[in-house]
């Protein structure tokens, strides 16, 4: 685990394993751009913005994990008055965000194992979600 802790109280490995999706803690929302932690009452304690811009790959991996998932989601669906290629399009990008997705967060499970940080979650009473 990193020392440098988010707002001083999350740690980096922790928070990337959220917003991965594979710990549920619903104080943190985390997106590519940001992360923000709120305390116990919902209330924020802080914002961090360009949370994942170190160069550890464990970041890289959640990067391109949201990164992917947000390019899936712009690419929404066919809208009225599209031509077919336009549509053809749409469902390329969304296929291709959700294929860069799925393989970040797979390499990332394997960095997270490694280094402890899903068990080291489950010890905190945190709920881990394992991969199908």
């Amino acid at each position: 685990m990193r020392a440098d802790p988010i707002l001083g109280q999350l740690d980096r490995d922790l928070a990337c394993a959220i917003a991965l999706g594979y710990v549920e803690k619903p104080q943190v929302v985390a997106n590519a751009n940001a992360i923000t932690v709120h305390d116990a009452r919902m209330q924020p304690i802080g914002t961090v913005a360009d949370w994942l811009a170190g160069d550890d790959p464990l970041d890289r991996l959640t990067f391109d994990y949201l990164h992917g998932r947000h390019q899936a989601m712009q690419a929404g669906t066919k809208k009225i008055g599209q031509g077919g290629w336009a549509g053809s399009a749409a469902i390329k990008a969304r296929e291709e965000g959700n294929r860069r997705a799925n393989d970040a967060k797979k390499q990332a499970y394997q960095l997270l194992t490694e280094r402890g940080v899903l068990a080291a979650a489950r010890q905190e009473g945190l709920r881990v979600i394992e991969p199908a």
